[in-house]
């Protein structure tokens, strides 16, 4: 049994991480907002709550002294649209709460640390990206994560093992079906079931590489026993393109056959900071043997199933 930290365990892939280490009888710690944390109460039994918002050093002071194997920093303002309504947001949790999370680790001796960084480091564009790419990123959200990867960086000269994964668009079952601002996929899934049409913001040729929730959860762990070495970042990504036009197209023809509802899909005018395409190189992780098992077909298909019983539809 190992010791675990979880900033963010609320959030849609902190909370499945968590759960899934439970299952595995380990000692799970898990830090998130008091109002998120009460919604999963019955997901997380098992786990150490810790409630406090990670841009508070105060938060991390709370910890148990006894050290901990592995800690993993998720928590994150995740949407690029809301990092341009409300930069402030990001800045205090991407940044500031990386700098304490890092400053907690350097202090009470982690023996790995791992980061969730985003495709978003990338910037505006680009095919088959691989690790070696150069960061440029446009939107506030890229930006504050491409720091909190350098706030890591900063960890190895301390002797802390780090790994750190930029995750390409993440979707699941566990998803938040009500929020309209983050998660291409499961926005357009709820406006599917609940609305009149599906409303894309930007072109229907934007594309993007969709990575589904168990697959990440694989990523995360498999490098968790390796010391450090120069290949600390890896992108954790499907590698193929899906336009939007192709992934509108698959769900509503999915949600006509289990409800008989058949929508338009109605383009309207992009947000600033919104990326047109990129798709992931992952040759790195899948040289370690990782390996994605779940198409976006069997995917979308077991999210729908979710979303129609979360959001009552009928």
């Amino acid at each position: 049994m190992a010791r675990y930290l979880i900033t963010g365990g609320a959030g849609f892939i902190g909370s499945a991480l968590a759960v899934k280490l439970i299952n595995e009888k380990h000692e799970v710690h898990v830090i998130d907002l008091e109002s998120r944390l009460n919604l999963l109460k019955d997901k997380l039994e098992g786990a150490h709550l810790h409630c406090g918002d990670v841009s508070k050093e105060a938060i991390f002071s709370a910890l148990p002294m006894e050290t901990f194997d592995v800690a993993f920093h998720m928590a994150a303002q995740t949407s690029a649209r809301v990092s341009e309504e409300n930069p402030n947001l990001d800045i205090n949790s991407n940044v500031k709460g990386t700098y304490y999370f890092c400053k907690w680790a350097r202090e009470n001796d982690v023996k790995r640390a791992v980061y969730t960084s985003s495709m978003a480091v990338y910037g505006a564009y680009g095919d088959n990206i691989d690790e070696s790419e150069s960061i440029k990123p446009t939107s506030v959200y890229g930006i504050t994560k491409a720091a909190g990867e350098y706030l890591f960086r900063n960890l190895i000269d301390d002797g802390i093992n780090i790994s750190i994964y930029r995750l390409f668009n993440v979707y699941g079952p566990g998803q938040d079906y009500k929020n309209m601002k983050q998660g291409m996929l499961s926005i357009f899934l709820t406006q599917a079931l609940t609305s009149d049409a599906i409303r894309v913001t930007g072109s229907l040729n934007r594309y993007r590489d969709f990575i589904y929730i168990d697959d990440v959860l694989s990523a995360l762990l498999i490098n968790i026993d390796n010391d450090i070495s120069d290949d600390i970042v890896f992108n954790v990504g499907n590698g193929s393109p899906v336009t939007v036009k192709q992934l509108c197209t698959n769900i509503i023809s999915k949600v006509a056959k289990k409800i008989g509802k058949n929508i338009p899909i109605i383009e309207i005018k992009s947000h600033r900071g919104d990326v047109f395409g990129n798709y992931s190189n992952s040759d790195k992780l899948l040289s370690l043997g990782w390996k994605p098992i779940v198409g976006l077909d069997e995917g979308i298909e077991s999210t729908l199933t979710e979303a129609f019983e979360v959001l009552n539809c009928k």
